[in-house]
């Protein structure tokens, strides 16, 4: 099992056509139905937001189109790749999909700083120096479940 996320989160490069200088588009891509996603860089343990939703589409193409903040305006329109890590919720109640949402929260810490940087990198390789995983990790959080 993948100590980041669970096995059922995709991981997805994400592509607006107004934020690339490529003109790469690739939001329609996405499933319409619900989900908790997270907006990344390069690898899961430094998010810049987390939420949940009951249309990943919209709710991805709203991200880059309506950032709430300075911060989240320069990450999201910046010259990066912006990777997408999500996980579909089509059997769970909004109030499932709230529930796991704090979960990721409580997880990976998400945040992001008027600059559109991750404010503190506080992560902990889960392996030790053999590549085997720390005891710490063997019971994976509500997030990973």
């Amino acid at each position: 099992m993948n100590p980041i996320f669970n096995e059922r989160v995709v991981k997805h490069e994400v592509y607006h056509k107004d934020y690339n200088l490529d003109k790469k588009d690739n939001i329609d891509e996405l499933p319409e139905e619900p989900a908790i996603f997270g907006i990344i860089h390069e690898i899961p343990i430094h998010p810049r937001y987390i939420i949940s939703t009951d249309n990943l589409r919209q709710a991805v193409r709203d991200v880059f189109e309506n950032q709430e903040g300075e911060g989240m305006k320069k990450f999201m329109q910046g010259p990066h790749i912006q990777m997408l890590c999500y996980e579909l919720l089509p059997d769970l109640s909004e109030v499932e999909r709230k529930a796991k949402e704090e979960a990721w929260i409580t997880e990976y810490k998400p945040g992001i700083n008027d600059e559109g940087e991750y404010p503190e990198y506080n992560y902990e390789w889960p392996y030790d120096d053999d590549g085997n995983m720390k005891p710490e990790y063997a019971n994976p959080p509500l997030a990973r479940v």
